[in-house]
Order: C-alpha cells, then sequence, then structure tokens
C-alpha cells in the first residue's frame, strides 16, 4: 500500500518547483544562488485600455483634432504628458491619464494601454536555480532541515524563528503575544483563543506556527494577512515529538522559510518550513512518494494516538479486525513510549526516509 509522505527531517537534500500561476518571464539563471525575497519570475495581468476623447476634449471637430495630436501610435507617454492640443482661445489641452502607449490615434479620439506593473515571484528560500522552465519558472534546491504541517492558509514569509512553548504540550496564550515577538516567526503549541490570533495581527508577527488549534479558529486564520501554518491537526493535542525535537535543535538565530500552502495530497504539496543548514553534498532527496514497510518511521494521525511517532514492527499479512468493528489493512507499530499498537495503515503516513522493504 503506497504510504502518504509528511516530512520531519533535520538534514535532507530540498528541492522546490516555483512556478507562475500562468506564463510570463523567467527572471532567474540556472546556477543563481537566491535568497527568499529574490524575484526568480514575473508575468502581467490583463492590460488596461483607455480610451480620449480628443475633439471632445479641445471641443473641437475630430479631423481638426487629429491634426492638433502631439503623439501618435506606438508612442509612450507618461501621466499628465500633453497628448493633444493646444486649441481655442483657452489653449485646451488633453493629458495622458496614466502612463502607458499609444495603441490607436484618429477620428478624434486616443486609445492608450496602460503600464501595468508586473506581477512578481519571489524564491521563497535560500537555495540555488538547479533548472529554468521556460516562461513559467524555476527548480530551487536547497540543504537543510524540512518540517512539514497539514493546513496552511496560503501565505509565505521569511524571517527569524522564535519558540513560544517550553514543552510539547504547552498552551499558547494570548499574554504571549506582545512587542517581543514583532516582525518574528513565532511557534506554539496548541491554540484556542482567538485573542491569539488577534494580538498577533497588532504585533504584527511575520507568521505564526502552531502544533494544533481550535476547529473555530479556522475563518479567523485564514483570513490573517500574514502565514499560519499547523503542524498536527485540530482539536487539542501535543506537538508531535519529532517536530518539537527538530524546532529546538535546529532554528536558534536561524532565518527560516514558511511556506503555508494549502495541502494537496494529489500533488504532494504541504505547507512546510525550510531551514537552510551546511549540509554535507552527498545527502539525497527524500521520498516523495513511498510503500509501508517494516522498520519505517511513522507519523500516526488516527485519534487514539494523534500526533504520534513510532516504527512499523511488521505489517499485518491479513486485514485485522479492531475493536471498533472496522476491518482494515494495518500494521503493529512500536511507539516512542515502546508501547506496541495495531494501527490501521490509512492513518500512517510516512517520514519519507528509505528503509528496507520487509513484511511479515
Amino acid at each position: 500500500m503506497l504510504a502518504p509522505v509528511k516530512h520531519i527531517s533535520p538534514l535532507t537534500l530540498i528541492q522546490r518547483e516555483r512556478v507562475l500561476p500562468i506564463p510570463g518571464r523567467v527572471v532567474a539563471r540556472q546556477g543563481q544562488a537566491v535568497s527568499p525575497t529574490d524575484v526568480i519570475a514575473e508575468y502581467v495581468l490583463a492590460p488596461k485600455y483607455f480610451i480620449l476623447d480628443i475633439a471632445e476634449g479641445l471641443n473641437v471637430a475630430p479631423d481638426k483634432a487629429d491634426k492638433l495630436l502631439q503623439c501618435h501610435k506606438g508612442d509612450n507617454v507618461s501621466k499628465g504628458d500633453v497628448v493633444a492640443g493646444p486649441a481655442g482661445l483657452f489653449q485646451r489641452v488633453v493629458r495622458a491619464p496614466f502612463s502607458g502607449q499609444v495603441k490607436l490615434a484618429g477620428d478624434g479620439k486616443m486609445l492608450i494601454e496602460a503600464f501595468v506593473s508586473p506581477v512578481e515571484l519571489r524564491a521563497g528560500l535560500d537555495g540555488t536555480v538547479t533548472r529554468i522552465i521556460p516562461d513559467w519558472g524555476v527548480i530551487i534546491e536547497t540543504r537543510g532541515a524540512l518540517l512539514q504541517g497539514v493546513w496552511g492558509n496560503g501565505k509565505m514569509t521569511y524571517g527569524l524563528m522564535q519558540l513560544l512553548l517550553e514543552s510539547p504540550d504547552d498552551e499558547l496564550r494570548a499574554g504571549q503575544i506582545d512587542i517581543s515577538v514583532r516582525g518574528t516567526i513565532g511557534v506554539g503549541g496548541y491554540c484556542r483563543d482567538p485573542q491569539v490570533l488577534q494580538n498577533a495581527a497588532k504585533a504584527p508577527v511575520k507568521g505564526l506556527i502552531l502544533g494544533s488549534m481550535s476547529a473555530d479558529l479556522l475563518p479567523i486564520a485564514a483570513k490573517l494577512p500574514f502565514p499560519v501554518m499547523i503542524l498536527d491537526g485540530f482539536g487539542q493535542m501535543p506537538m508531535n515529538s519529532a517536530a518539537y525535537k527538530l524546532l529546538n535543535t535546529t532554528t536558534k538565530d536561524r532565518n527560516v522559510s514558511l511556506h503555508a500552502q494549502a495541502y494537496q495530497a494529489s500533488k504532494g504539496e504541504r505547507p512546510e518550513i525550510v531551514i537552510t543548514l551546511p549540509v554535507p553534498e552527498h545527502i539525497e532527496v527524500l521520498l516523495e512518494a513511498d510503500e509501508f514497510a517494516a522498520g519505517q518511521k511513522v507519523y500516526l494521525v488516527n485519534k487514539s494516538y494523534s500526533a504520534q511517532t513510532g516504527i512499523i514492527k511488521r505489517i499485518l499479512s491479513k486485514p485485522f479486525k479492531f475493536p471498533s468493528g472496522i476491518i482494515a489493512l494495518a500494521a503493529e507499530v512500536s511507539l516512542e513510549n515502546d508501547e506496541l499498537v495495531k494501527v490501521p495503515l490509512a492513518c500512517l503516513e510516512s517520514f519519507g526516509e528509505k528503509t528496507s522493504q520487509e513484511t511479515y
């Protein structure tokens, strides 16, 4: 059975595709070292046009207005430039309402296409451009720690991370969000108080990473102006030990990239944190798809053992009947406290680490 993969790795090779939503222009070069704020590609939204009635503006006939034009098809104009005139006793003129290019001029009218600033796509992480995708974007490669979650509000940021919890089961309180966290990416445990999110917006923080959150806060979190990422799920649960250990050992005085993208299982995309670190050159890329196997490190997502991690001891050869009456393919998993439990394969996620394929 194919295992869904959730990466929690302190050292790995990370390759990320950064592409535009529509075709545009790639400005990065292959082999270029980029930082999170560097523009790597850009595109222009639908152009805006404006028709000027030159004849009416000058209070003259259309044929006379054409003789008073100061610019013609193909000319660039800036906002406020005189495009026609002067005419009449009061020396009337017509000025460009915005910067653009004259597309048509004649019969007493002028069509101007406004200059529209391109929409920029930024790298989002430190790394090296390893491949150009013409008209669309790039592949960026970096080395370091990777930590993925289960929910994000679709925003991205980069900055220093500040831990706001002392143990995996800590609850983030509104009083912890003050001016001391301003401009940082705050990391907390469980959040159930909407005042926490409101204080974070007022501070303001650059981003917020939570172990878990009350589902009632979803509408608020989705609208916040900064990225919010949930590591383990909704409802009160401790932060999983692997994520807690990684955050406590690798984030001190380091900038991190937070990409709180939506979880899309079909594309293998999850909200994630990337922490660039000095990693040996020979390190391998983590698997994006995996098969359940004995010896594999897994993350439990079922209600009874939510947010716990363990090692698969064996894959059961036949479907197992659980006390609830459900019959499902299952594995025997050794939890961190050495407790041995049977868990449906549908309630397990792989860490994406290569293992020997062994079944019983």
